[in-house]
This record gives C-alpha cells, sequence and structure tokens, in this order.
C-alpha cells in the first residue's frame, strides 16, 4: 500500500512538472527567524525626514503599496525605508521592474534609486550647544548598501515619465533584498494623464538660486577656473538649468555680502587703481563663468533667456577692494552710496563694463543688483545707473532683493526691474504682495519670493521637504513670477559630515551636496528639500499650463491655488526658525498634497472635456483563421490613441459563414471565405476589411504542446528512482 502511495505521488509530481516546468524545490520547510532579526521595507512620505528614533514606527509599518498621478514629461518621487533587525543588513539592495500599462511600460531604465546618506546637524543658529542629530540630507549613490543593526536607511525612488508615455494606469514592483533575508516586494502604481508637463527650462516659472563657485574651487582643492573646476561647475550648472534656473550670480566686487559665508566671495572682476588714478578692469574670470552658464544653458544671449546678477553697487560694508599700482598693494576703499568717492568710482566702473557686456552680446541679459539694502541707498544707486547709458541710450537692468512694505511706493519699484520680496515680509491677511506683482507684470518687470535664515517654511537640512514644495506654491498664490533662494551650493568645510556652521540653521546655504573628494564619476548629490523644490516647480508649472488651456481651467487653478494655507512660525529655543506647533507642521504637507490632488482633478475634468476627433485606426491583424465554432475578437486602436471615445460598426459579408457582434467578436460557423468590415460612425471615412478563412475541423487537427527535452529527461530520472526505490 505505501509503495503504491508513493508512486501516486511520483506521477503527480511528475503531472505537476509538465503542465508547470517547474523546479523541484530542495527544502520544503525553512524556518522562520524571528521578528526582531527580519528585515522590513516600506514605502515612507517622501515629504518628511526619516530619523533613527523613527524606528519603531517603521518597524510596525506595512505600507507595501504606492499610488500616485502624474503627467507625461514629469517626474514621480517616493522613498522606501529599509529597517534591519538585531543583525546588519550585508548587500542591501532595491531593484525595479519596468512598469505595465495594458501592452504598453516604461522601462526600469527610467527609474533612479539611491540610498540616502546621513550628516550631523546642530539643529539651532548660532548655538553651539544645541543638540546635533543625524539627517538623511543626502541622496548618495545605488547600489547596495549596509544596514547597522536596528538602525533604518531610506532610499530615494525618482521616476522620469517620457513625454510620449502612454497615458494609463502603470504598475511595477520594487524588490528589496539582503544577504541571508528573504526579498520584500513594494508595489509601485501610478496614473499618466493625458498631459505633457512643461520642461521647467520653458516653464513660465522664473528660478534663482544663488551660486558659490569659489566655493567648488575650495571644496576640490582646485585652482579657480582652471579646467578641473570649469568641469565640477558645468555639472553643477547643466542641472541648474535642466530645473529651470535662470539666475547667474557674479561678483563684482569682493566680499558683497561681507563675508558671511563659510568661505569668502571673491570678486570675478578685479579693480585696479593706476598711477594717474584712473580705475582699470580686468574681467578673465567673469567672462570663463559667464560661458560656463552659457555652456550649459542656463543663459542664452540669443534668445534673451536668463539673467547675470552683478553683485554689488551696495556692498555690505560699502567696501571695495582694488589694487593701488603705485603703492603696489590692495587698498580697500570705503565708497559710501551717494558720495563723491562712490559715485566716481562706480561711473568707472559701470561705464567699462557696459563697453564689455556690449561687446560680448550679454548687455541685454546684465542687471546691476543689490541685496537686503535700505531705501536711502537704493535710491543713489538706481539714479547712477539709470544716468549711464549706450550710444543706443539703455542702461543697465536693475535687480534687487529687498524688505517690501505696502506703503512702499511703485514710482521707485517700476524703476528697479527685477525685485524680490522675503517671504517674512509678505503679509498673509493683506492683498499688498499681489497687487504689486499684478502692476510689475503689467509694466513687464520680474517678481519674486525669496527665503533666507530666520523664516519658516524654509529649506534647511532640518526643514521637512514639504517646506521648499509649500513655498513654490506660495509663490504663485502671491502672483509672483517665481522664487529666490540665496544659496545653491554655499558649503562648509566638509558638508557631507556635518552641516553645522557658525551662523544660520544648518544646511541653509546650499540644496546640492559635494561629492567626495576621491571621487571619479559624481560631482554633486542632491538633497530631498532640492527634489522637493523642483517637485513644486514643476506642479506650479503644470498649473499655469492649464490655466492656458481654458476658461473653466483657468478658474478652477486659480481657485485652488488661492485657497492655500499658510502655518505660523516661531524661533525655537535654539535660534532656529521652525513651525509654531505641530499642527503647522502638519499643515504644510497636507497643504502640499492638497493642492497637488486638486490639481491633477482639474486635469481630469479638462481631459474629460477635451475633443480629440479620431482620425484614424490600428488593426492588429488584417487576416484571421478560425475553426468552425471557435470565436476571436477584433482587435484596434483609434489614431490618435487619445481621441475621444467611438463607436465601430461591424459587418460580416457572409453571415452563413461568420458572423460579428456590435462588440466585434466573430463566430466561426461553416468553411469558406468571408470579409469583415469595420467602419467608425465617428468618421465614416475610417473603414478597414478584415479577411476570414474558415477550416472545418478535420483541416485543423489540435495540436499536442511540446514537451521540451530538459524535462523529459528529469521525469524519467524521476521515475526511476521511484521504481528502484520499490523493489528495494
Amino acid at each position: 500500500m505505501k509503495i503504491r502511495l508513493r508512486r501516486l505521488m511520483t506521477l503527480c509530481l511528475c503531472l505537476v512538472l509538465l503542465g508547470t516546468g517547474a523546479a523541484f524545490p530542495q527544502k520544503l520547510l525553512a524556518e522562520s527567524p524571528s521578528a526582531s532579526d527580519v528585515m522590513n521595507a516600506v514605502f515612507d512620505t517622501p515629504y518628511r525626514h526619516t530619523l533613527q528614533s523613527d524606528y519603531a514606527s517603521i518597524r510596525r509599518s506595512t505600507l507595501s503599496e504606492w499610488t500616485d498621478t502624474v503627467w507625461q514629461n514629469d517626474v514621480l518621487d517616493a522613498k522606501v525605508t529599509v529597517g534591519a533587525g538585531s543583525q546588519p543588513l550585508e548587500q542591501a539592495a532595491i531593484r525595479s521592474s519596468d512598469f505595465i500599462n495594458g501592452k504598453h511600460r516604461i522601462s526600469a531604465e527610467h527609474i533612479d534609486i539611491r540610498w540616502l546618506q546621513e550628516t550631523l546637524a546642530n539643529i539651532g543658529s548660532a548655538q553651539p550647544e544645541a543638540p546635533v542629530v543625524a539627517y538623511p540630507d543626502v541622496i548618495h549613490r545605488s547600489g547596495t548598501t549596509r544596514i547597522e543593526a536596528r538602525q533604518l536607511k531610506s532610499a530615494w525612488v525618482s521616476l522620469t515619465i517620457p513625454k510620449d508615455a502612454v497615458c494609463g494606469v502603470y504598475t511595477g514592483t520594487l524588490e528589496v533584498t539582503a544577504a541571508g533575508h528573504s526579498p520584500i516586494t513594494l508595489t509601485l502604481t501610478f496614473e499618466v494623464l493625458d498631459l505633457a508637463a512643461p520642461d521647467p527650462q520653458e516653464g513660465a516659472t522664473q528660478v534663482e538660486l544663488w551660486q558659490h563657485p569659489y566655493t567648488t574651487a575650495r571644496y576640490y582643492a582646485v585652482t579657480p577656473f582652471s579646467e578641473e573646476h570649469k568641469n565640477y561647475l558645468l555639472d553643477q550648472l547643466s542641472e541648474y538649468a535642466k530645473m529651470g534656473g535662470r539666475g547667474i550670480i557674479a561678483t563684482i566686487v569682493e566680499e558683497a555680502w561681507n563675508h558671511q559665508s563659510y568661505d569668502s566671495d571673491p570678486s570675478m572682476i578685479h579693480w585696479t587703481k593706476t598711477a594717474d588714478g584712473s580705475f582699470s578692469f580686468d574681467y578673465t574670470d567673469f567672462d570663463q563663468w559667464i560661458e560656463l552658464a552659457i555652456q550649459a544653458g542656463v543663459l542664452d544671449p540669443q534668445t534673451g533667456r536668463g539673467q547675470i546678477k552683478a553683485y554689488s553697487i551696495a556692498p555690505w560694508g560699502n567696501i571695495v577692494t582694488v589694487y593701488d599700482e603705485t603703492s603696489g598693494t590692495s587698498q580697500r576703499l570705503t565708497l559710501t552710496p551717494g558720495s563723491e568717492e562712490w559715485r566716481t568710482a562706480w561711473t568707472a566702473f559701470l561705464e567699462d563694463f557696459m563697453r564689455h557686456t556690449l561687446d560680448k552680446g550679454w548687455f541685454d541679459l546684465t542687471y546691476i543688483a543689490m541685496d537686503e539694502r535700505e531705501m536711502e541707498v537704493l535710491q543713489p544707486c538706481v539714479d547712477l545707473i539709470e544716468g549711464i547709458r549706450s550710444e543706443a541710450g539703455k542702461s543697465f537692468k536693475i535687480s534687487s532683493a529687498m524688505n517690501y512694505s505696502s506703503s512702499d511706493d511703485y514710482a521707485f519699484l517700476d524703476r528697479i526691474d527685477d525685485i524680490s520680496v522675503s517671504l517674512i515680509n509678505v503679509n498673509e491677511k493683506s492683498d499688498a504682495m499681489r497687487n504689486l506683482a499684478r502692476h510689475r507684470q503689467e509694466q513687464g518687470l520680474l517678481t519674486t519670493i525669496y527665503t533666507c535664515t530666520g523664516q519658516y517654511p524654509s529649506a534647511y537640512t532640518i526643514s521637512d521637504m514639504a517646506d521648499t514644495a509649500w513655498t513654490i506654491w506660495y509663490t504663485m498664490k502671491q502672483g509672483t513670477d517665481g522664487f529666490l533662494r540665496w544659496s545653491w551650493d554655499g558649503w562648509n568645510e566638509d558638508p557631507l559630515t556635518d552641516v553645522s556652521y557658525r551662523t544660520f540653521e544648518p544646511g541653509d546655504p546650499w540644496l546640492i551636496y559635494p561629492a567626495e573628494r576621491e571621487s571619479a564619476d559624481e560631482s554633486f548629490y542632491e538633497s530631498p528639500r532640492y527634489k522637493m523644490l523642483k517637485q513644486g516647480i514643476r506642479d506650479i508649472n503644470k498649473a499655469k499650463f492649464l490655466q492656458s488651456l481654458s476658461a473653466e481651467s483657468e478658474t478652477a487653478v486659480t481657485q485652488l491655488v488661492q485657497s492655500l494655507k499658510r502655518p505660523k512660525m516661531k524661533i525655537n529655543r535654539y535660534g532656529s526658525a521652525t513651525y509654531a506647533r505641530s499642527s503647522d507642521r502638519e499643515l504644510v504637507q497636507s497643504e502640499v498634497l492638497r493642492m497637488r490632488e486638486g490639481l491633477n482633478d482639474i486635469a481630469k475634468t479638462y481631459l474629460q472635456a477635451r475633443v480629440i476627433p479620431v482620425t484614424g485606426a490600428e488593426l492588429k491583424t488584417s487576416s484571421i483563421t478560425l475553426r468552425v465554432g471557435k470565436n476571436t475578437q477584433i482587435s484596434l486602436e483609434p489614431l490618435p490613441y487619445n481621441a475621444n471615445p467611438v463607436t465601430w460598426q461591424f459587418r460580416s459579408q457572409d453571415e452563413t459563414i461568420a458572423s460579428v457582434n456590435e462588440t466585434g467578436l466573430i463566430s466561426a460557423k461553416a468553411p469558406g471565405q468571408t470579409t469583415i468590415t469595420v467602419q467608425c460612425e465617428e468618421n465614416d471615412q475610417i473603414q478597414m476589411e478584415i479577411s476570414l478563412n474558415i477550416l472545418d475541423l478535420s483541416q485543423a487537427p489540435r495540436k499536442r504542446a511540446a514537451v521540451s527535452p530538459d524535462l523529459k529527461t528529469r521525469i524519467s530520472e524521476i521515475l526511476q528512482a521511484a521504481n528502484a526505490e520499490s523493489h528495494s
């Protein structure tokens, strides 16, 4: 009886192998590790840092699915957090499948998954005794990593949606693996709407992030504007251009901001006072910097894209450093705006600078800039700049970051081509900022909002990532042209290790990180707050694009954006600007999500009402062979693929041979040949034919499925082993 039972089980196994080709399991049972030893991996919010103090909540999380809605030519950002148990995780990795939508796919080649690296941050501002916390603020490298016991490590997931992606719902998986642990599969599902997001470079949003090229030279220990230095700068500027950056910062005096950053800000233009008392100027560094910005695509003198912001005719401290030929020394001249000495020196500079930028073809992009100076300083500067004109009667454009109040005179502000107003000076309960921005747009003038130290929401290492996205939405609510951030790359000594600095909230002076000095394949790393800044820019570009498509969309987007709520802030006991209450922190994230969901709802409403007539159709096949008694479905798609829904009419020329119903299902009735005609109700010019060949059963015998030689061999071996055991 036992032998018969064993033979029966063997036969069942062979039948299974014939049907599936599955490998014979080597181990049926495995010991279950304790819960404390098991790796866990979950989706996690990309709008907030996940710290080591969040370990318990991540270990409890079961969030294995993530959904989102994107446009064509868009980016989906997500975050996965992996937790180690009582033992370290070795060779931890995350790999992506392709993303499938019916017969359409977005390849895994479009996804970038990078582990986040922690850096230390003193959570105060100019408070050495403030606590130091590790923040995962560096989107570091892909590949494998080690995760220490009872520690967390997050990975940033960025999926670029191709411009030609077919709309619909896509699903794929992220597989998390580590040596000695069972893989964990996470599911990522997203809907692609049938709208192409504007390229950030061409979007309707002004973006200006101040650069510090000499800091890059110091960090990588290279000579300023050497070929090595230029290679680092070109990589950074190319990313800046790609994200929509348009303002290039050029220093025209030493220490325009009185050395507020870790590094000095040398002048790109070197002043010399000659023996006869006149001034001469060396533009070597300035020219190389602007040429790099043009090469990277930030500036385009031919089309008028971008701005060169020359800082500053009113430097903090009013100091201008010049080389004195007579004494052979550098001298620091105190030139108070409005004084005769100031007027003489700056007239000489502006006249020479005008000749130089005209010769280079850069004059129309160049702005003489000032930062946070009082009205009594701005007035003489504007007067002098306007008074120096080219042969064509043009003066330099003027730019100023400033502390605006509603009582400021429009007549004077209209003389400044580009102003940026601090977020902290924008009164949420007043229409002053909106009115100013609207007035200036009517005059063809730029207006932006900027953030820096002492403000919330902002863009510090210790900030929630939602803060930067919210700020971009707020610039749209106030009707401004965009956003300015005081620093893009003003690193301290070694930001990959510690972002703390003697002044400012940690990380305030930069949004990107340098790579390791010895790195051969990376020149900078992004931060999560920078990723969300870019998301905000993409989103408001989409919102502005939707406003241009229809009156209904314009009204709906305006109502949505004007409903954006602003959180309250405070200065914490360590001097850092932060949320007033935890509810204010939650408000920022919930408002960003509400804006994004509302935007996509408006887009879907627009798409439902959009008229795209069908112009053709694509048949899967124009010739079909069937046996009598069988059915098949006609497969066809309208052209273009996103045409409005259509109704197809199907007709058989001989229904005694084959019939077709209203859904396109063909039924074979008798041997013979006939034709199915397909016609579109909405466009009678679209007509196609399908040739049918119906065979009787004797003409089309059923074929047996082939069994592979390898599988036959395996079955034979199993049967022989079973037979041998039965005779033992």
